[in-house]
C-alpha cells in the first residue's frame, strides 16, 4: 500500500467490525524534520552521459555565458520518442546547483525510465536581478522546442518543472505569456508544469523564513507591485496542466504557498491542477525518485503519460480530487449569521483536529490555522423550532457515520460547547477529508475487500473552556451536520446508569461502546462512508451481544493483535473493566437469546 494511504483512526469495540483507518507513524504537527534545514550531500557523479553546456541563448555578458546555458539527458533510442522536462535548479534565485546536483540526481532517476531531461542554468540574483532568470527560462524552453527533432524527443510533451524558487520560475514563464511570447511561443506550447516545494506567491508571511525574505529582495526588491507582478498566483489563469508536490516535513509556510496556489488556479477556472503533500521527505528529498513504491516518480510518470498509476493510487487521487466538492456541507449552518463568533487558534484547537488527521497530520500545514469559526451549541437548538431540534435536558448528537454522543446538557454547558463551521477562509469543513481503505470489514469471517472510504472533519464539537477526560474528543465529535442534534425529556442512555461505575464508563466515554455499538438496546450502529459518494458502507457494528464468543476474547485478551490484524490503533479495555464487560454481554446473549451474525 503506498504511503499516501498512510491513515489511522481510532479503533473502540468497533475494532470487532471495521478498521477506522490505516495505521502508520508519524513525526507531529508544526515540526520540521531538521534535515529539512540543511542542504543534502552532493550526490555521485552521474552515471549516464549528457550534453553539457549547451548555449541555449546568446549571452551578452561573457562572465555569465556558463549560466546560459543547459545539460541535455537523453535515453537511449527506441521506437518512440520520449518526452522531456526542463528541470529548473532552486537556490532562492541567487545559488548555482553545481555542489548539490539535485538537477543532475532528478535527471538520472527520470532517464532509465524513458524520460529525457535537460537540466537548465541560469542567471543569477544580486548580479542579475529579476526577470533575467526569468528570461532564461524562457529562452531555454524555445531552444528545446527548436531543437526537437535533432535531439529525438517529444516536442509536444514537453514539461517544464522546478525545484523550490526553479518551481516559481517555471510557473511564472507558464502564466505570464510576455516571456515566451518574447520568443514567438504561447504556453500552449507546454505539456505542463511540474512544482517541487515551490514559491509562488513572494509577499512575505508570518511563516515566510527570514533566508526566503533575503533571497526575495535580493532577487526582486522590496517593491510590493514589482512583487506581486512577479509572483506566479497573480497569474493564475486556466492554461496547461499543473502537478504541484510538497514535502511533509518542508520549509515553513511552503505549503500554505502550494495550497493558495492550487486554490488560485481552480478559481480562475483551471480543471487540470493536481495538488500532493509527500509524506517522509522534506525540501530536499522530495526530488529523489528511485527506490521501490515511490509516490512522486509515480506521480510524475502518470502525469507525463508515461505510466498510469496503479488502480489503488489513481482511486486515491480521483477521490482526492472529488472531494472539493463533497456531496455535504457545512454552509447550513452559517445562515445563522448572527451566531457566529471568529476565535484565533490556539494549541488546544490544533489538537482537536488531530483525532482526524492522525497519520496524516502534516496535511493541516497547508492551512494557516489563524482563525476558526463557530456556534454556541445551546444558542444553535434554542433558535431551531422545536419540530426540528427538540426540547429537553438530554442532547443526542449523531454523525454522518451513525456515531452518537450521549450528553446532559446541564452538565457540559458549564465547558462552553460550540459547533466549529469553518476554519480559515474555508466555509465549507467536508472539504477537509481523510481517506483509508480498510483491511477487512469483519475479523472472523471472509467478505470482499472493502473500497476506499472517507473519514471528513465536517462540522465538529470544540470545548471553549477546558472539560474533564470524559469530555475528550471522540469520532462521534465529528462529521456533523445540521441535522446531527437532538434534545429530548428523557435521558437514552438510562438503562446503562444502574451498572458499577467502572463498566459504564468504559461502556460510554472511556472506551466509547455505545457511541458505535448498541448494548441491551441502548446505543447506536455506526458504520463506514464510502469515499466514492460518502454513502453507508457494510461491517456495520452490531449490537456487542450479538458477536461470537471468540471474537469476543480475541478482542479482551488480544487487543493489540485485533488491531494488527484489522489496521487500527487500539483502544484498550482495562484490566478491571474485561470481565465485567464480557459478562455483561453473555448475560445479555443469553437473555436475549441473541443470534450471532
Amino acid at each position: 500500500m503506498p504511503r499516501l494511504f498512510r491513515f489511522a483512526g481510532w479503533i473502540s469495540v468497533a475494532a470487532l467490525v471495521f478498521a477506522l483507518a490505516l495505521s502508520g507513524e508519524n513525526d507531529g504537527l508544526l515540526t520540521f524534520a531538521a534535515t529539512a534545514r540543511r542542504r543534502p550531500p552532493p550526490p555521485p557523479a552521474p552515471k549516464t552521459n549528457a550534453l553539457q553546456n549547451i548555449p541555449y541563448t546568446k549571452a551578452a555578458n561573457p562572465k555569465t555565458a556558463r549560466r546560459q546555458t543547459l545539460d541535455l539527458y537523453l535515453p537511449p533510442k527506441s521506437a518512440s520518442q520520449p518526452p522531456l522536462v526542463i528541470f529548473i535548479h532552486g537556490g532562492f534565485w541567487t545559488l548555482t546547483d553545481d555542489d548539490y546536483r539535485l538537477g543532475p540526481t532528478f535527471a538520472e532517476a527520470l532517464v532509465p525510465l524513458g524520460v529525457a531531461v535537460a537540466v537548465v542554468r541560469y542567471r543569477l540574483a544580486p548580479t542579475n536581478r529579476h526577470p533575467a532568470q526569468a528570461q532564461d527560462v524562457a529562452a531555454a524552453v524555445a531552444y528545446l522546442l527548436r531543437m526537437a527533432d535533432k535531439h529525438g524527443y517529444d516536442k509536444k510533451r514537453t514539461f517544464l518543472a522546478g525545484h523550490s524558487a526553479g518551481a516559481h520560475l517555471a510557473a511564472l514563464v507558464a502564466l505570464d505569456s510576455g516571456y515566451l511570447a518574447a520568443h514567438r511561443l504561447n504556453p500552449g506550447a507546454l505539456a505542463g508544469v511540474i512544482g517541487f516545494s515551490g514559491i509562488y506567491n513572494l509577499h512575505p508571511t508570518l511563516a515566510t523564513p527570514e533566508e526566503q525574505r533575503w533571497a526575495v529582495q535580493q532577487a526582486f526588491g522590496e517593491n510590493p507591485a514589482a512583487l506581486k507582478n512577479a509572483s506566479p498566483v497573480t497569474h493564475a489563469r486556466a492554461t496547461i496542466p499543473f502537478l504541484i508536490l510538497g514535502a511533509a516535513s518542508d520549509f515553513p509556510g511552503f505549503l500554505i504557498d502550494a495550497k493558495q496556489f492550487a486554490d488560485a488556479l481552480r478559481a480562475a477556472g483551471h480543471r487540470e491542477v493536481s495538488q500532493f503533500i509527500i509524506p517522509e521527505r522534506n525540501h530536499f528529498s522530495l526530488l529523489q525518485l528511485t527506490g521501490a513504491d515511490n509516490e512522486v516518480q509515480r506521480l510524475l510518470l502518470d502525469f507525463m503519460r508515461v505510466k498510469p498509476l496503479s488502480p489503488s493510487l489513481a482511486a486515491f487521487v480521483e477521490t482526492r480530487r472529488s472531494w472539493r466538492d463533497p456531496p455535504f456541507s457545512t454552509l447550513p449552518f452559517w445562515q445563522h449569521e448572527e451566531l457566529i463568533e471568529a476565535i484565533p487558534v490556539d494549541a488546544r484547537f490544533v489538537d482537536a483536529l488531530l483525532p482526524v488527521y492522525t497519520t496524516m497530520r502534516h496535511e493541516l500545514l497547508e492551512w494557516p490555522l489563524e482563525k476558526y469559526h463557530a456556534i454556541d451549541l445551546f444558542a444553535y437548538l434554542d433558535s431551531l423550532p422545536p419540530e426540528k431540534a427538540g426540547r429537553g435536558n438530554y442532547l443526542t448528537i449523531t454523525n454522518l457515520r451513525n456515531e452518537k454522543l450521549f450528553w446532559d446538557r446541564r452538565q457540559i454547558e458549564r465547558y462552553r460547547p460550540v459547533i466549529v463551521i469553518g476554519i480559515d477562509e474555508e466555509d465549507n469543513l467536508f472539504r477537509f477529508s481523510v481517506f483509508y481503505r480498510p483491511r477487512r470489514e469483519y475479523t472472523w469471517k471472509a467478505a470482499p475487500a472493502p473500497p476506499l472510504m472517507v473519514r471528513p472533519l465536517g462540522a465538529f464539537i470544540y470545548f471553549l473552556e477546558e472539560p474533564p477526560p470524559e469530555l475528550a474528543p471522540q469520532p462521534s465529535f465529528y462529521a456533523l451536520t445540521e441535522n446531527s442534534f437532538q434534545l429530548t425529556e428523557q435521558d437514552p442512555v438510562a438503562a446503562l446508569r444502574t451498572l458499577p461505575k467502572a463498566l459504564y464508563e468504559t461502556l460510554t466515554f472511556r472506551n466509547g461502546c455505545v457511541y458505535c455499538h448498541s448494548v441491551g438496546g441502548v446505543g447506536s450502529q455506526s458504520h463506514h462512508m464510502t469515499a466514492a459518494n460518502g454513502r453507508p458502507h457494510g461491517g456495520l457494528a452490531l449490537p456487542l451481544e450479538s458477536y461470537p464468543e471468540e471474537v469476543w476474547k480475541a478482542f479482551l485478551l488480544s487487543q493489540h493483535e485485533v488491531a494488527a490484524q484489522i489496521g487500527a490503533f487500539p483502544n484498550v479495555v482495562d484490566e478491571e473493566s474485561r470481565q465485567a464487560l464480557y459478562a455483561l454481554v453473555v448475560e445479555l446473549r443469553q437473555k436475549t437469546k441473541t443470534p450471532v451474525p
